[in-house]
């Protein structure tokens, strides 16, 4: 029955089983699948549609995805549809829309492969494609463990997995029994520019701590409004990352809005630890020295209230010292450096609460 999902519309190669996502023998973290819609979300549509109507777009983008399983295959091939191929300047097509597939061995990972789309100068077709389609050699001999890493930026609406016919598929490793971290904020959370999905700082993270995170990172759009604080505190996560200040059109819409959001999800979790990030391009953007005392009295305000469950990074440690120029690619949104030595900071605040 497998073989009725083969894609339509992608030439595949013959001697495979496809299993269209979402599947029981796949683990899904990150995002869900929703009927009604269509797609993989990362947040339901209804809510984020009352948040904004860049939300209510952004939160198709699956960023934050991975699906987890185990095989003794020897090649993998996925076939993505996702509409119209965002090209961005600053981030490549295998961050933003690609797929990279990492070995687990518990605890150590390992690159395994990139599916990317064709990039827009190799098309001949002036219709820009709806997907596309990818197939990479694997190890196999023995049963491993896989992370497939969804694609930053693009709205995903199928995806298809295919193995060879007689290749073995279970359920992967599960993540350490600790519920997931929730992260809010802007691009840089979201992942931009991250020249892998498995490179955004939750990524590194995640691996690194081998606990399950939730991306609501909105690109641009992370404004604190009421309807996205009280979504977040529907959810139950066990730290709470909050880093949504590079949105805030000036520190007076900060000011209006962090601590509002602080309370709102404290309302709900009165133990969960939240922990307060400042932007880590404070050193070219004018307002960051007033951004920052607005976050800093929102952590002081907590503290004297008599909250013991409150951590917070500066923006100033996020890059580092030495060759900070060289961790971004614009000067704002990190590359794979800026994101590497972003997650060895906000790692150490997390470890004292997980």
């Amino acid at each position: 029955m497998d073989n009725n999902n083969a894609p339509a519309g992608f030439d595949v190669s013959p001697g495979q089983k496809f299993y269209r996502m979402p599947d029981a023998r796949f683990d899904l973290y990150g995002v869900f699948y929703d009927e009604n819609e269509g797609r993989f979300l990362r947040m339901p549509q209804s809510v984020a549609n009352a948040v904004s109507p860049s939300v209510a777009e952004l939160c198709k983008n699956t960023a934050g995805g991975r699906i987890r399983f185990r095989t003794d295959a020897t090649r993998i091939s996925v076939a993505v549809k996702c509409g119209n191929l965002a090209s961005m300047p600053h981030i490549p097509l295998l961050g933003s829309h690609g797929l990279t597939l990492v070995e687990d061995n518990g605890g150590d990972h390992s690159f395994a492969a990139a599916f990317m789309p064709f990039h827009y100068a190799n098309l001949k077709e002036s219709v820009l494609p709806d997907g596309f389609y990818a197939e990479k050699s694997l190890p196999g001999v023995r049963m491993r463990a896989y992370t497939l890493y969804l694609p930053l930026f693009a709205n995903v609406s199928e995806l298809t997995i295919g193995l060879p016919e007689d290749a073995k598929v279970e359920n992967g490793l599960k993540y350490r029994p600790v519920k997931p971290i929730l992260y809010y904020g802007s691009s840089i959370t979201h992942g931009g520019c991250a020249s892998r999905p498995d490179n955004s700082y939750e990524c590194y993270i995640s691996k690194w701590l081998d606990v399950d995170f939730i991306n609501l990172g909105f690109s641009g759009s992370a404004l604190g409004e009421v309807p996205i604080a009280e979504y977040i505190a529907s959810l139950d996560p066990s730290v709470f990352v909050c880093d949504y200040d590079y949105n805030a059109p000036g520190p007076e819409h900060l000011k209006e809005t962090h601590y509002r959001l602080y309370r709102i999800f404290r309302e709900k979790h009165p133990d969960t630890p939240i922990i307060f990030i400042t932007n880590p391009d404070w050193d070219t953007d004018a307002s960051s020295e007033a951004r920052l005392k607005v976050i800093k009295e929102t952590v002081r305000r907590a503290r004297r209230a008599g909250d013991e469950n409150i951590g917070f990074v500066s923006g100033k440690k996020l890059f580092g010292a030495l060759d900070r120029e060289h961790c971004t690619v614009d000067m704002t949104h990190p590359n794979d450096l800026g994101f590497y030595r972003m997650a060895q900071e906000i790692v150490k605040a997390l470890k004292k609460f997980i």
